[in-house]
């Protein structure tokens, strides 16, 4: 017994050295690694919770990745879930929203006090962890919070809201999906539109059993009759439904052609869309589109603006690495569209003025909100501090 116990403690260092290095190569190896890694710490459960606390610790939050962020959801332990909040009160962490939605998994009553705050961060992510926390942990205190997030501005907290009222025995949010079967917008090569249908048929269907014959991948005209037949189907369960959809839950029609666009993604400071149309009209989002339409005076303000985003070398990207960037789609003299991408820190002082541009005139069309969180938004992609 005493030569097994002592095989044990020699093994036991190796053992821990071993958790060590698969939580160092679930944040910093290459991306197969990375993911047996994962798979691995996910294995091993609560044992790997000191190991990544103690690297968080020791290296800093940002030195988690999306990846790692995402498995803390199947660590079922309480250092874990303090770990989680900590990430989500900091608000220069990258991966707050996936850290919102681990914690969620986690069902940790403790920490219910913050995730009801959740709901009203400027994150979607983190709003939508905010209202699936609420349904794991069961708890209907914000119930009307929630049915005011399917007006939210983005499909994907609208989403969860619906589905998690439908757990509490609410539909109320039930027109919000069926509607989103109409979506039909895109993002240059990213379809948004069939992004939604997609999640919005996947949840009715496993509601009603099936799906009416409405495939989201299909074109507008094959899927008329499933989607006539949805909406028939949500006649039955509340009439008069569609005249009662809260403003960002109706689908705008995206027909036009765009001259140009500009997209900023943040995991700090959230997304912020618009594109110029070729009939003059500044289109703001990319699941709700809001249009106000350019005078000449400001079509050619910002044409001008634009011109010195094409005279920038867009061969190579500019600033730092990471999930905060910009990324301009410029018309290529060939076909189709050039990108512009540009991290933190990255952006050449001669696109100041293009962002001032559009500043102005995000303010001028869209009111002082919108002006307010584009400039804030676009600070942190500034050349110098």
């Amino acid at each position: 017994m005493r030569t097994l116990a002592f095989a044990l403690l020699l093994l036991l260092p190796q053992e821990e050295e071993k958790i060590n290095r698969e939580v160092l190569l679930a944040n910093t190896g290459a991306l197969a690694l990375q993911g047996q890694a994962i798979d691995r710490l996910r294995h091993r459960g609560a044992e790997a919770a000191p190991h990544i606390v103690a690297f968080v610790k020791t290296r800093g939050h940002n030195a988690l990745s999306q990846a790692c962020t995402d498995l803390l959801g199947a660590i079922h332990d309480p250092s874990i879930a303090a770990l989680c909040a900590e990430l989500i009160e900091d608000r220069d962490f990258y991966w707050r929203g996936s850290a919102a939605l681990s914690l969620a998994e986690l069902k940790s009553k403790t920490h219910l006090p913050l995730q009801r705050k959740n709901l009203g961060d400027r994150l979607w992510a983190v709003r939508a962890g905010g209202i699936l926390a609420m349904e794991l942990l069961e708890d209907k205190c914000e119930l009307e919070s929630i049915r005011k997030a399917l007006n939210d501005d983005t499909y994907y907290v609208r989403s969860q809201a619906a589905k998690t009222l439908r757990h509490f025995g609410d539909d109320a949010g039930l027109p919000v999906l069926v509607e989103s079967l109409r979506s039909n917008v895109k993002w240059f090569d990213i379809d948004y539109g069939q992004i939604a249908r997609e999640d919005a048929c996947k949840f009715l269907a496993k509601i009603t059993g099936g799906d009416f014959g409405f495939k989201a991948w299909e074109t507008v005209a094959e899927r008329a009759p499933g989607l006539k037949k949805w909406q028939e189907w949500m006649d039955g369960l509340q009439p008069g439904w569609n005249g009662k959809l809260p403003p960002n839950a109706r689908v705008t029609e995206d027909t036009a052609e765009y001259a140009f666009g500009f997209e900023l993604r943040s995991c700090r400071t959230g997304d912020f869309f618009f594109r110029l149309d070729t009939k003059g009209n500044l289109v703001l989002g990319y699941f709700n589109l809001s249009s106000a339409a350019l005078t000449a005076d400001e079509r050619a303000r910002l044409e001008k603006a634009i011109e010195s985003v094409g005279k920038v070398d867009r061969r190579a990207p500019y600033g730092d690495p990471g999930c905060d960037f910009e990324q301009y789609y410029v018309r290529s003299p060939k076909e189709g569209f050039d990108k512009l991408w540009i991290g933190v820190r990255g952006r050449p002082a001669q696109l100041d003025g293009f962002i001032k541009t559009v500043g102005d005139l995000m303010k001028e069309k869209f009111g002082e909100g919108a002006g307010k969180e584009f400039r804030q938004s676009a600070s942190i992609f500034r050349e110098t501090d």
